[in-house]
């Protein structure tokens, strides 16, 4: 089947881009590799207009919902491969099928960027895990690390004072960075928490699991016993399968005109975390989604195809 616009991508852009499209009847279907996203995996969601405090997974649920109410089409556990050109249409090769579009919308958001620490492979989802909010509890009266102390590290050990007994959380930097104060300043008093500045991890031990978490503190070498180690070192755009089909930028995120979202290559469009829009917000990703829906219809229009 040849559908209008496919978009890639069910989290804040996907899903506003195909609601902006179904109302414009387009023939719209939605692909997405995992109904999971960094949204549905924030454990507390306060900026979000119109809703005083969500959990991630509450506010995609609400998204789902509401594109469920309009008869969009989305199949979940897509993994896309990658993308051809043909004329003016576009084949999407995925693990399970082959999919044709004359427009496209790349709404792939950001993925974890893993541990490359020694050992950190070996000890994925044996002890090392990237989701505080899926994970915490299964760390109850547990002594974990959290590394990385940005906004995301800084909610992660906040979640794991539910749960664990003790928590330390290794910062590179010399102060905590990270735009909520309030978090901050719970952190720093709570008796749970041992911040320790200016380190970074060197090495990853264990036997069947992790046991031990080795690091760099202002050039001592230190080891921490811990029964699991979160991580929240940041993220990287989910574009590798765009790469050699549509321009990148140094950080691998899809180059857009900010007016339309138009890649480099016509017909297919980008919004959200995945392109090089500053501030990746939620909010943000919704508003680029519905813009590049509605410039996908006035394309559409103008080609007559």
């Amino acid at each position: 089947m040849l559908y209008d616009l496919i978009i890639i991508g069910a989290g804040p852009a996907g899903l506003s881009a195909a609601i902006y499209a179904v109302r414009k009847k387009i023939n719209t279907l939605v692909l997405t590799g995992n109904t999971a996203s960094q949204t549905s995996e924030a454990h507390r969601i306060e900026n979000y207009l119109g809703i005083l405090a969500i959990s991630g997974t509450e506010l995609i649920a609400k998204f789902r919902d509401h594109a469920k109410k309009l008869n969009i089409e989305i199949k979940d556990a897509i993994e896309i491969i990658m993308i051809e050109p043909r004329g003016k249409e576009f084949r999407i090769i995925a693990n399970n099928g082959d999919f044709s579009a004359k427009t496209i919308i790349i709404a792939t958001g950001k993925k974890y960027r893993e541990l490359e620490t020694p050992g950190a492979d070996k000890f994925k989802n044996k002890g090392i895990t990237y989701c505080a909010t899926c994970d915490a509890p299964l760390f109850k009266n547990k002594v974990v690390a959290v590394i990385g102390a940005g906004d995301a590290g800084q909610d992660a050990a906040r979640q794991l004072t539910y749960y664990a007994a003790k928590i330390y959380l290794l910062n590179k930097y010399s102060e905590l960075r990270g735009n909520n104060l309030q978090i901050q300043a719970e952190l720093k008093t709570c008796s749970k928490i041992e911040i320790l500045n200016n380190s970074e991890p060197t090495e990853v031990k264990g036997d069947r699991f992790v046991k031990n978490l080795v690091y760099n503190a202002n050039g001592q070498i230190k080891e921490l016993a811990v029964d699991g180690i979160f991580v929240e070192i940041g993220s990287v755009p989910a574009s590798k399968f765009l790469n050699g089909v549509i321009k990148l930028n140094g950080r691998n995120e899809v180059i857009i005109d900010p007016k339309t979202n138009m890649t480099s290559i016509p017909g297919i469009f980008a919004a959200g975390d995945v392109t090089d829009v500053p501030h990746k917000q939620m909010i943000i990703a919704a508003g680029e989604g519905a813009k590049a829906a509605l410039s996908a219809y006035e394309y559409l229009k103008s080609q007559r195809i």
